[in-house]
């Protein structure tokens, strides 16, 4: 077995036993909309494609998947912000996202664009995410 596929079935291990991640259902309201794909095109968790990848997303500037060219016009203000995708803004966002670009923009009409709100296991979503571009 080559060292990619090695690795790819460790991440999608990993995936089953993160805390907060092993029964699935956090993954499932994203994968909705998002992949997980690595850079060298392993898939680490299958996904839509309707939503931008989310490999790397950790601390990257909100907007930035340069493969993705469908944000809201209030998500790319925000990042002209110089916001980044921190483990404090992803959890913020996740919990309502149109709220959060209401507050980070200032614009009490910003639209995220994104349809769900995740309102536990954020953080755990964004240190599994974290820790596979580390």
């Amino acid at each position: 077995m080559n060292m990619s596929r090695v690795l790819s079935l460790g991440l999608g291990i990993a995936l089953l036993a993160a805390p907060g991640l092993a029964d699935d259902s956090r993954w499932r309201d994203c994968r909705t909309c998002h992949a997980v794909e690595a850079p060298n095109g392993d898939v680490i968790a299958r996904g839509g494609r309707s939503g931008p990848n989310l490999y790397g997303i950790a601390n990257r500037p909100l907007a930035a998947d340069s493969g993705f060219r469908f944000y809201s016009d209030d998500l790319r203000a925000a990042a002209a912000t110089g916001a980044r995708w921190t483990e404090d803004n992803f959890v913020a966002y996740l919990s309502g996202p149109d709220e959060f670009l209401r507050a980070m923009t200032g614009n009490p009409n910003a639209e995220s664009g994104m349809h769900v709100a995740l309102r536990s296991g954020a953080r755990d979503l964004f240190r599994w995410l974290q820790g596979l571009s580390n």
